[in-house]
C-alpha cells in the first residue's frame, strides 16, 4: 500500500514532469554559467568570446541527448492544455529576474546584497509552494541568504552578488541544484522503468 508521502510525490511528478527533466536543463545552466564567467572577466581573452559561442550547438547537442534518455526512459506524460499548468515556474522565475533588474537599477552601494536577499527569499518562498523540491530549494535558499547578508564589499560597496553577472550565475547554480534535486525526485519516484505513456 502507498503511504500518504509517496502517494503526494507521484501527484507531483505528474504534474511537473516536464519541469524535472533536470539533465535536458544542465545545459542550458552551464552555457549560460560560462558566458557570465566570460562577462565578469574569469575567463579572459578576444578568442574566448568566439569559444564561448562556439560551444552552444555542443551544450544544445547535451540537453537534447538528456530530452531523448527522458522519454525512453520514462516515457511521456501528457497534459491537459492550460494556461495555469504552463505557467507554473515561468511566472515566478520572470517575476523574481524583474525584481532583481528593479534592485540592480537602483544602483545601491551596500556592503549586503539586495538581489541576493531577493534571489533567497524566492527560493525559499519557492521551497514552501513546491514541498518535494524543498530539501533542495532550503539548501540553497539559506546559502544564498548567508552568503548575501555577509559584508563581502567594501563598506563603500558593492556587494559581489550585485553584479550582474553574478547574480546570474548565482541564479544559474541555483537553477542547477533544483533540477538535480528534480531529476533525482523524477528517478526515485518513476524508476528506470520501461517508457509507457501515462
Amino acid at each position: 500500500m502507498i503511504d500518504r508521502a509517496e502517494l503526494e510525490r507521484v501527484r507531483f511528478v505528474s504534474a511537473h514532469f516536464e519541469y524535472l527533466q533536470g539533465l535536458a536543463v544542465l545545459p542550458v545552466l552551464s552555457w549560460i554559467s560560462l558566458s557570465m564567467a566570460w562577462a565578469a572577466g574569469w575567463i579572459t581573452g578576444w578568442i574566448t568570446g568566439w569559444i564561448v559561442l562556439a560551444t552552444m550547438p555542443l551544450f544544445a547537442v547535451a540537453t537534447t541527448a538528456a530530452l531523448r534518455h527522458y522519454r525512453r526512459t520514462y516515457g511521456q506524460v501528457r497534459q491537459p492544455e492550460s494556461k495555469a499548468h504552463k505557467g507554473v515556474l515561468l511566472w515566478p522565475t520572470a517575476a523574481v529576474i524583474a525584481a532583481m533588474l528593479l534592485v540592480g537599477s537602483l544602483d545601491l552601494t551596500l556592503p549586503i546584497s539586495i538581489e541576493g536577499v531577493v534571489l533567497a527569499g524566492a527560493t525559499l518562498a519557492g521551497a514552501w509552494f513546491l514541498r518535494p523540491l524543498a530539501p533542495a530549494m532550503l539548501l540553497v535558499g539559506v546559502a544564498a541568504l548567508t552568503v548575501s547578508l555577509f559584508p563581502l564589499g567594501a563598506p563603500e560597496g558593492p556587494h559581489p552578488l550585485s553584479r550582474t553577472e553574478m547574480w546570474i550565475l548565482a541564479l544559474c547554480v541555483t537553477g542547477a541544484v533544483v533540477q538535480v534535486w528534480g531529476h533525482l525526485l523524477l528517478r526515485r519516484t518513476l524508476g528506470s522503468r520501461e517508457a509507457t505513456s501515462a
